[in-house]
């Protein structure tokens, strides 16, 4: 049964980037798909394109970025990614971040075999934004690219209508060969239970 059930989840994370575009073995899209970031097939999450004229690196590191949050709608967005989903978040990140989340896991495991009755840390809640509960609608808000990094600007929404919480945070990009791929995230919501400072310190702190 748990053979069956670890090719079940390998599959449906290969479905959700075959879905959504990303590629498994590079870290961004060909330039001339750029502008086709804006668009969309799944109804939780809703991109747009940015409304400047961008270089051909920025349109890149944006549609690293969009790519990236789709793949989250699609495969869930809460707590630190398991060894399978990480086949799937690889494709993004930098290898220093992917190793940061990595070691966060071991420590997690550590934490369930020496309190099997406690919540472990990073169980919960999303690590890629500023919300616990993470975000329904993000759109690209400005990208700015500086040699080998970029900074991407991204306006977040969860909830609809007056209920709706707004705000922004910021993907840090690095190249890795020659590609974009994502460094960190910067979190930039400003009400009191935010997740605070940036992913790669949240994964540094102790269990």
């Amino acid at each position: 049964m748990a053979s069956f059930q670890t090719a079940f989840r390998s599959a449906t994370i290969a479905a959700a980037l075959l879905g959504c575009g990303c590629s498994w073995f590079h870290h961004s899209k060909p330039d001339t798909q750029a502008a086709d970031a804006g668009a969309t097939t799944d109804a939780a999450l809703a991109i747009g394109a940015p409304a400047t004229a961008e270089s051909a690196e920025m349109k890149s590191a944006t549609t690293l970025v969009t790519d990236f949050y789709e793949m989250r709608a699609r495969l869930g967005r809460t707590g630190l990614p398991d060894e399978n989903e990480m086949k799937a978040y690889r494709a993004f990140l930098c290898p220093p971040l992917s190793a940061a989340m990595d070691a966060a896991r071991v420590r997690q495991k550590l934490y369930i075999d020496e309190h099997p009755d406690d919540k472990p840390p990073l169980v919960e809640g999303d690590l890629f934004s500023s919300l616990f509960e993470g975000t329904e609608v993000v759109t690209p808000a400005g990208t700015e690219v500086t040699g080998d990094t970029a900074r991407v600007n991204l306006s977040m929404r969860f909830g609809e209508g007056d209920q709706a919480v707004r705000w922004k945070d910021t993907v840090l990009l690095a190249k890795d060969g020659g590609s974009w791929c994502i460094a960190d995230v910067e979190y930039r919501g400003d009400w009191p239970f935010a997740n605070k400072g940036k992913l790669s310190t949240t994964l540094a702190e102790p269990f």
